[in-house]
């Protein structure tokens, strides 16, 4: 790797001015920590000394100043982290999306009848397929079928239309 403190001082200055504007206008906290870790290195700070200030590994601001040598700025961006695979396969994804738009949970063989719940949706999930997900995963695992939870409202089955009326009338 060569070393790009070497070049003559504007074009240093140049690079911390440019850096300066990057960070002032970044707002995620893991690319300003990039942009901090060359600011320090374009200023003069050993590697040793950017990992104690930033809290980083040593390989980590190497590997920052290696992307940033070799691709300049750009090569400091990240890639988009895509998390945990899933547990389901797509074929059960879909099942699961056909289970809660077609069906209510009696029709799964459970006492409740109308709505679903992540709760009944989770027993289902680990009944059929012997995957078992948190409450949490399982309404992930909703918002990832494009549904939305809500919470339930309530109505009078045996209301009086009448006495309702009149209460109405009071407001």
């Amino acid at each position: 790797m060569r070393d790009i403190r070497q070049l003559p001082s504007e074009v240093i200055h140049r690079r911390i001015k440019r850096l300066k504007r990057k960070m002032k206008s970044c707002k995620n906290s893991r690319m300003q920590e990039r942009y901090q870790t060359i600011y320090l290195y374009l200023q003069g700070y050993s590697k040793e000394t950017i990992s104690q200030i930033t809290g980083r590994a040593l390989s980590t601001v190497y590997r920052y100043i290696n992307l940033y040598v070799n691709c300049g700025l750009k090569g400091l961006r990240m890639n988009h982290s895509p998390g945990r695979p899933t547990f389901l396969n797509e074929e059960q994804r879909q099942q699961v999306h056909d289970m809660v738009a077609h069906h209510v949970p009696k029709d799964a063989g459970f006492s409740v009848e109308m709505n679903w719940t992540a709760p009944l949706l989770q027993q289902w999930i680990e009944k059929t397929f012997g995957i078992t997900y948190s409450i949490r995963g399982t309404l992930k695992l909703l918002h990832s079928l494009g549904f939305s939870c809500t919470r339930p409202t309530y109505t009078l089955a045996n209301a009086n239309p009448q006495k309702q009326e009149t209460f109405k009338k009071t407001l």
